[in-house]
């Protein structure tokens, strides 16, 4: 680990690669996996091809990493209660403000007929960005730095997770408790450029109460209908 680290330094590398290596705290020896997890799949025919693959990755690691740090951390907490936690600490909104906290729209490369400036269109790449970092980490140093880097970013802002916002899972156990009926996710309508997608989704309880829930992603929309029927069921 100490050379790999030595070799970092003798890696050619721009100012704005450096600067953002300082901002999370970590040197790729191959430039390669930083340079994909920073472009999006709107540049078309980029060398290093885009950052999906990585996000996929990252997403995984994240998951494992986050549920062994909470195992740890509350140990008397049953599967429930760690369920939740860790849905908070992995939910787009939660991700997407860590992205931001890096400042990783200044760096993304990005075809120009994607409107970076849009809040919603922000808060999905600075989420997947945040994501596919953690996959090129995993990549160029091994789950040891990709842990370490989670770990220092996601787990210690944990006090900024909001606990609640799983909606879709509080639904479903609002509804076991009151003994109706499973809730039902059906997607009904997507529109709009593959970068700035929109869903719809209708979400059934049994054959009388139906909600919409409208979102950049299909679990975004679902946890959209799934808020506004627990307000409806509880009278909030």
């Amino acid at each position: 680990k100490y050379f790999r680290r030595l070799q970092s330094y003798f890696t050619n590398k721009s100012p704005e690669f450096k600067l953002f290596e300082k901002r999370i705290q970590y040197k790729f020896v191959n430039t390669y996996y930083l340079e994909k997890a920073l472009t999006h799949r709107s540049v078309k025919n980029h060398f290093e091809g885009n950052y999906e693959r990585l996000e996929f990755l990252g997403d995984a690691i994240i998951d494992h990493v986050v549920s062994h740090w909470l195992f740890n951390k509350y140990a008397q907490s049953d599967e429930g209660s760690l369920t939740k936690k860790r849905a908070a600490l992995v939910n787009r909104e939660f991700l997407a403000m860590l992205g931001q906290n890096l400042k990783v729209t200044e760096l993304v490369q990005i075809d120009s007929g994607v409107n970076i400036n849009d809040e919603k269109v922000a808060n999905n790449i600075s989420a997947d960005v945040y994501e596919a970092i953690v996959g090129a980490i995993y990549l160029d140093g091994g789950y040891e730095d990709a842990a370490e880097f989670i770990n220092r970013t996601l787990c210690l802002s944990e006090y900024l997770a909001k606990e609640d916002s799983n909606y879709k899972g509080q639904l479903i156990e609002f509804c076991h408790s009151q003994n109706l009926p499973t809730p039902q996710f059906e997607i009904v309508e997507s529109h709009g450029p593959e970068h700035e997608r929109t869903f719809m989704i209708k979400l059934s309880i049994g054959d009388k109460q139906n909600w919409m829930g409208i979102g950049s992603t299909i679990k975004s929309a679902e946890q959209d209908g799934a808020q506004r029927a627990i307000k409806f069921l509880l009278g909030s």
